[in-house]
Formats: C-alpha cells, sequence, structure tokens
C-alpha cells in the first residue's frame, strides 16, 4: 500500500514535468539566415557611452548615440533576393507591425517614420521577464501574428528596409522584466565601460552565435566591379555589376565597415597582365560606421583587353595592413 505523502509527491513531479515551462534565456540565437562575421556583419552594436556622443563595446565607431540593440547587416544584393529574420528563441508573439514601406527614410527622413523607427516588427516573450524585438523587415513579408507560439530558428519574415535605417539589416534588442540590455552581453548596456570584458557574448547565446559574434571591428563588408563611373553621393552597394569589355569604364569599389580615424583605405585594380590600371586612396579623418572608395579608369577606345582582372582593398593602421580583400571579374 503507498503512502499518502508519497502519492502526492509522485503527483507533484509528474506535475513539474509535463506543465509547460517558459523558454529558458540560454538558447538564444542569430536572429537572420545569414552567416555573421563572413557574408553578414554586425554593422552596429549597443552605445557604451554614457552622455554625448558614442562609443561600440571595443571603444570603436560601431555603434551610435544611444543605440540599443544588435544591428546584423546583410549584403544589399543578397538582401533584394531574401534573407530570412529568425525567432531569436522559443516563446509567444507579444505584438506584430507589418505594412510600413523600405527605404521611407531614405526617400523622407525621420518626417516619414515618425514614431515607428523599428519599422516591420515583431515582439516576442520567451518567459521568465525575458523579451526580444526584432526591427526593419521587408513589408509583406511576416509570417506570424500576435498569439502565435514560436520555436527558436522559427522564420519570422525577411531583412527589409523599413524603419529608421538606411542599409537592410535586422535589428535585435533584448528585455528582461522592462529593462533593455545590451544583447551581446546580456549586461545593462554601459556598465563597466567599453574593453575586452564588453565583448564577451553572454551565456544565453548557443555556442554557434558565440563564435559568430566574435568582434571583428575593421573589415572590408562589400566589394565588386562596374562599369559606370560612380556620381556624386553614390550608394555602393547599388552600382550596377555592368562591367564589360566595352563597358563605359571599369571600376573596383569596396565598401568598409567600422574604419578608424588615420587609417588608410587603398583600393588597386590589376589587368590581366598584373599591370597596375588604377588606384584609389582615402585617409579617414575620423572614426566612422561606413565608407568606401574606388579605383578605375575610363575604358580605351579599343576597349579593355579580355582576360582576368583583379581588384585589391585594404586598410592600412600604422603602416601595416589589418584587413585585405580581393576580388576578380573575368571580362570576355
Amino acid at each position: 500500500m503507498h503512502h499518502p505523502r508519497m502519492r502526492a509527491l509522485f503527483f507533484l513531479v509528474c506535475l513539474f514535468i509535463l506543465t509547460p515551462r517558459p523558454a529558458a534565456a540560454q538558447v538564444f540565437q542569430l536572429p537572420l539566415d545569414c552567416a555573421v562575421g563572413s557574408t553578414c556583419i554586425v554593422q552596429n552594436y549597443a552605445d557604451w557611452q554614457t552622455g554625448p556622443g558614442a562609443r561600440d563595446p571595443m571603444c570603436g565607431p560601431l555603434t551610435y548615440d544611444g543605440h540599443d540593440g544588435l544591428d546584423f547587416r546583410a549584403p544589399l544584393a543578397l538582401a533584394a533576393r531574401g534573407v530570412a529574420v529568425l525567432a531569436p528563441a522559443a516563446g509567444v508573439v507579444r505584438g506584430v507591425r507589418d505594412g510600413e514601406p523600405d527605404g521611407a527614410y531614405v526617400r523622407g527622413g525621420m518626417a516619414a517614420i515618425a514614431g515607428r523607427d523599428c519599422g516591420n516588427g515583431v515582439v516576442i516573450d520567451h518567459g521568465e521577464g525575458w523579451q526580444s524585438q526584432v526591427c526593419h523587415m521587408r513589408a509583406g513579408t511576416l509570417q506570424v501574428r500576435a498569439g502565435d507560439r514560436v520555436s527558436a530558428g522559427q522564420r519570422l519574415g525577411l531583412v527589409g528596409l523599413s524603419g529608421h535605417t538606411e542599409f537592410p539589416h535586422v535589428h535585435l534588442a533584448v528585455r528582461r522584466n522592462g529593462a533593455t540590455l545590451d544583447p551581446l552581453t546580456g549586461n545593462a548596456i554601459g556598465t563597466g565601460g567599453c574593453g575586452a570584458n564588453a565583448v564577451r557574448p553572454a551565456a544565453y547565446w548557443t555556442p554557434a552565435a558565440r563564435t559568430a559574434l566574435a568582434y571583428r571591428g575593421s573589415l572590408w563588408f562589400a566589394a565588386g566591379f562596374t562599369g559606370t563611373a560612380p556620381g556624386e553621393g553614390a550608394n555602393a552597394e547599388a552600382l550596377p555589376a555592368n562591367a564589360a569589355r566595352r563597358s563605359a569604364a571599369l571600376v573596383f569599389w569596396a565598401l568598409a565597415s567600422g574604419p578608424r580615424n588615420g587609417d588608410v583605405l587603398r583600393v588597386r585594380l590589376y589587368g590581366p597582365d598584373g599591370a597596375l590600371v588604377a588606384e584609389g586612396t582615402r585617409t579617414q579623418p575620423r572614426d566612422q560606421a561606413q565608407a568606401w572608395l574606388f579605383a578605375g579608369r575610363r575604358t580605351p577606345p579599343a576597349g579593355w583587353a579580355a582576360g582576368n582582372y583583379r581588384g585589391v582593398a585594404e586598410i592600412v593602421r600604422g603602416g601595416r595592413v589589418v584587413q585585405a580583400r580581393t576580388e576578380t571579374i573575368t571580362l570576355r
């Protein structure tokens, strides 16, 4: 015969096992389906400088004043084809906004997005006081509604250009018990100052995410070739990929993320015979989130020789190359 207290204990154990529990915070994963650290990057971190001005967690320029999250940037061409935004952890959808047009801020400034900085986004309740919010999704692509239960990695929509943004990315904010935290570390934003401890990913990220979130600083985010001479104020990523033997020009361009004050950005274009065709340099006047430059020449009357052309981009700091990227194109 079973003792009544033993039966009660058995019932409580079963109840504990069978009752759904809120999603644990230790299951956060990256909020987009892209290789972060190579194809896609963290363009902006939380602002760790108190008061006016801004500094990223390593005291660098990858943030802006008052920024409270992580911005995961996708290349323009890839975003145009479609990059999925994913639920960072399991939970229940508490809010959704859709229908905000892509590019509204680029066309009309803050007046065009007043009160809707996030653009199209989703808020997810993960339980135990944890919430996440993802922003700037493409209009008409959201696949969830308020009240839906989502699993970690479930597709929510596509990376877009809605709300307060000039480039395709997804903004991730994390809150616990109503307080906004630095999503990278899980700490209150700005506590302890910037430096090595401020870029150590929190334990709630998956091992794969912690590896991808390693701070990389200045790098070449995108590069390519065009057959059109860039005009004043051109968007490097929007330059047409129309280089040909008889295009108007042959131009190699490169876009740097996080160049520092005093860095020398250098791009060179080499012909099939290895000879230098064109070179461009820029000395950074200040820390910047991004900067780009190009090297090219007008097409000669006889057109460009057939063969492989090579573009080389370098970031030089203190006389040493700290980051380089090479691209090639074949003209037939």
